[in-house]
């Protein structure tokens, strides 16, 4: 039983391996092990070392001793035997190729003034943790100073009226939804098509069957949503993602008047409503719910810090006690320095100048946007005057061509077939368009404009050839 004397591995630890890793279950049950003494004279150690590693089987239950006989091995009935696991075949995620002008939504440009206001919160935090360390340990709802912030916020931006005991802290929409869902009894859940990806499989894990309900230009479609029968919808109705229409107020009325009399609830994600450019924000359904009948959840606006993964969920009264009761031992999903953060972003006003000055900028893309895509006829932009996206439809191109003639120019949009279920046409695009600064969409639309048209030149001369 050699020892490496020339590792830094102490040498009693490798006598204790090389005991553990020789036990056998079938022979070495209650073997006897060799004295201390004859231990340390075989491998010419002292007697510390052999006591240090027979100690540490001891500890490990590997070994028992016996006063005036010895050291034993156990007798380990479940030892673990080798079992050959089926293979799986891996999966491979490639990665994107990095593109001069992507056209990427979630994404939103890094502002200075922003950043700056947003790292002294940050700083603002640590000290704080530093005096007070019990202090940002916050329950499952999140802390109550931030919620407290955002009972305000809410009334003045959006109309909702709630109270901090309502708010919940989460990473984002998504885990709000599954929030909410965690919550109710399974059912059927009517979801946006065109909509986000992914939601039939996360509600599936809630036990939850989804229904599609399809959209229009004014919004979810009502008669198919009541002819579906859900217990639970979910909705965009300030810009619908990722149309980007938005649900006029007479829909907003009946949408809210048939949740009441179905005692059906509505989750409402409200989650980029800050930027609407040619007009005021609409105001949140659940500031006209009078049945207690939404679930109102967004993350904050994007372009502080997209790594600190921050929303919140607004419950309904009637979801309250069934909340305490399922989380009441859970862990805030948000740390607490993050959140300290974020209220100290609040009380220095930091985050109402930062909505205002992203809202300023974006403002100025869109228009951009608007009026080099409304100059062609090879593109046909769906405008709403709000989001922080767009959607394009490019008619008379084939995806492959047009994506792969984009991408010789370093440029990438996004299909959004994922997106649709039974998509009529495979020729929609996700444009988002907060990522690039103006001075580089000035280069990129043009561009992606002047491809769209050489590609229908094309395709045009070849109809024509093919007519000849």
């Amino acid at each position: 039983m050699p020892l490496d004397r020339q590792t830094d591995t102490p040498l009693y630890l490798q006598l204790y391996r090389l005991l553990r890793e020789s036990y056998e279950p079938q022979k070495s049950a209650n073997q006897k092990l060799w004295s201390i003494r004859k231990q340390a004279q075989n491998l010419h150690v002292s007697k510390t070392t052999v006591e240090q590693a027979y100690d540490q089987l001891i500890a490990e239950g590997y070994v028992y001793t016996i006063p005036g006989s010895g050291y034993y091995f156990n007798d380990l009935q479940h030892w673990p035997k080798q079992h050959k696991r089926v293979s799986v075949p891996v999966v491979t995620v490639t990665t994107a190729e990095p593109m001069a002008y992507d056209f990427r939504y979630g994404v939103t440009e890094l502002l200075t003034p922003s950043w700056n206001g947003w790292k002294k919160a940050v700083r603002a935090a640590l000290r704080q943790t530093e005096e007070q360390p019990t202090a940002l340990y916050p329950n499952a709802q999140g802390l109550i100073k931030l919620r407290q912030q955002l009972v305000t916020f809410l009334r003045q931006t959006r109309g909702v009226q709630c109270r901090a005991d309502q708010i919940v802290i989460t990473n984002g929409p998504k885990s709000g939804l599954e929030l909410v869902l965690s919550l109710l009894p399974a059912g059927k859940v009517g979801i946006e098509n065109p909509g986000y990806r992914g939601l039939t499989a996360l509600a599936a894990g809630y036990d939850q069957q989804t229904v599609r309900i399809p959209v229009t230009s004014m919004g979810l479609d009502l008669t198919v949503l009541k002819q579906e029968q859900p217990q639970v919808v979910y909705t965009t109705p300030a810009h619908q993602f990722p149309l980007g229409y938005g649900l006029p107020i007479a829909q907003r009325l009946e949408l809210l008047q048939w949740a009441a009399e179905k005692q059906c609830l509505i989750v409402e994600d409200d989650y980029d409503s800050e930027y609407r450019y040619d007009a005021h924000p609409l105001p949140a359904l659940q500031s006209l719910a009078t049945a207690d009948q939404v679930a109102y959840l967004v993350t904050f606006a994007k372009g502080i810090d997209p790594t600190s993964r921050m929303g919140y969920v607004v419950l309904p009264d009637w979801l309250l006690a069934t909340y305490h009761q399922q989380y009441q031992y859970r862990s805030a999903m948000v740390a607490g320095l993050v959140q300290q953060a974020m209220v100290n972003y609040f009380e220095s006003g930091a985050y109402y100048r930062h909505l205002s000055r992203s809202r300023s900028l974006n403002r100025q893309k869109y228009q951009l946007l608007s009026k080099l895509l409304t100059k062609t006829t090879a593109i046909q932009p769906i405008l709403t005057g709000a989001g922080l996206h767009l959607v394009i439809r490019v008619p008379q191109v084939k995806q492959a061509d047009l994506m792969a003639a984009l991408a010789k120019q370093s440029i990438r949009i996004y299909p959004l077939a994922s997106n649709w279920a039974g998509m009529p046409t495979q020729d929609y695009y996700l444009l988002g368009f907060t990522a690039l600064s103006l001075a580089e969409l000035k280069v990129a639309i043009p561009i992606l404009v002047t491809t769209c048209e050489q590609l229908v030149a094309q395709t045009d001369e070849r109809h024509l050839k093919t007519k000849g």
